[in-house]
């Protein structure tokens, strides 16, 4: 070989030893594999299942729940991974991982108990409630749910009416929406607004929904009808049309013993006749049928037609009673959720 040969060789091998002992170089070395680790319970959602937290990103989780196994596939590798468990509202939940993978690292294949307790079913107040009389023709109706909502846009779609009602949905905070008619409500209307729940109703942003399909909420729009009964002698029945009289006549109400109470009732139900059982304050039992004009306030007591010799003065059993052809104008001329007020 050539001298020069030799030297070059010589000088090359000198400087790559001289680099290594400069810089520190040495061969490269494989790094381990990382260890995919389980860190626990992020939150839990009775409508999605449970949000489980790993070390590194998850492509597949095994679980058991019920009974049963199976298993979560991830699309996009994460660390946090939904466990979609059908979880009872209100309730604890007990669900065992068995295994969990991802990219580029070791399976985790350790037992791990995930327990905890979803949050209790969402509820709703609303105004008007069940059956109220009196109700704004123009609204607002208020709905007010036990926790915030996350999808405040469904409602609008879960709320409906009979006979059909349009308006706008407006939410004054994260729990509370009015609906505003766009158009007064016809009076003394019987309207039944009903609210869609389960887990495709309004829900919360914890997963909470209405545990009841329906939410049922009828009601009665108001009236400027008002009767007023007076318990001063002589006792007076007079029903007012906006704040103006069309209809008085003297009426009998209960004797002691039997009173009739004084307060707000409005009119429940109205039937052409009906048969009145009871028992009378000294003790005798009565059975009359065919009594007519019957407009049913509360319990026992009603506004009705009854033959008397005279009027004005406590007679009846709790009831309020009328000249028979007085009641069935009166009949005419009201209508369930009339207001009645009686008063001394």
């Amino acid at each position: 070989m050539p001298v020069y040969t030799k030297c070059c060789l010589r000088w090359f091998t000198l400087v790559l030893a001289c680099c290594f002992a400069l810089t520190g170089c040495s061969p490269t070395k494989r790094q381990p594999t990382p260890q995919l680790e389980y860190d626990g319970v992020v939150t839990s959602n009775a409508a999605k299942g449970v949000e489980i937290s790993f070390n590194h990103p998850v492509a597949s989780v095994t679980w058991v729940w019920n009974g049963k196994t199976h298993q979560t596939l991830v699309r996009k590798p994460s660390n946090k991974v939904w466990i979609p468990a059908s979880l009872p509202q209100g309730t604890a939940y007990h669900i065992v991982l068995r295994r969990a993978q991802g990219p580029g690292t070791n399976p985790w294949t350790k037992t791990a108990a995930v327990d905890g307790e979803t949050a209790p079913p969402l509820t709703v107040t609303t105004n008007p409630g069940i059956w109220q009389f009196n109700v704004p023709a123009d609204g607002p109706f208020t709905f007010t749910f036990s926790a915030p909502i996350a999808n405040q846009a469904q409602l609008l779609q879960d709320l409906h009416f009979s006979p059909p009602v349009a308006g706008q949905l407006d939410w004054t905070s994260d729990t509370t929406a009015q609906f505003i008619p766009a158009k007064a409500l016809s009076q003394a209307e019987t309207v039944h607004m009903t609210i869609d729940g389960g887990i495709a109703g309004p829900m919360s942003t914890r997963g909470q929904y209405l545990a009841n399909a329906t939410i049922e909420r009828p009601f009665i729009v108001a009236s400027d009808e008002r009767i007023v009964v007076t318990e001063t002698l002589p006792e007076r029945l007079t029903l007012y049309r906006n704040g103006k009289p069309i209809l008085t006549s003297l009426c009998n109400t209960g004797v002691t013993g039997a009173a009739t109470q004084p307060g707000q009732y409005y009119i429940h139900s109205m039937v052409p006749s009906a048969t009145m059982s009871g028992v009378d304050p000294d003790g005798e039992t009565y059975h009359i049928p065919n009594v007519p004009w019957v407009m049913d306030l509360v319990g026992n007591t009603a506004i009705h037609g009854y033959p008397r010799a005279s009027y004005g003065y406590p007679q009846s059993n709790g009831c309020v009673e009328l000249p028979i052809e007085t009641a069935e104008k009166l009949y005419q001329l009201v209508q369930i959720g009339t207001s009645v007020v009686i008063e001394k």
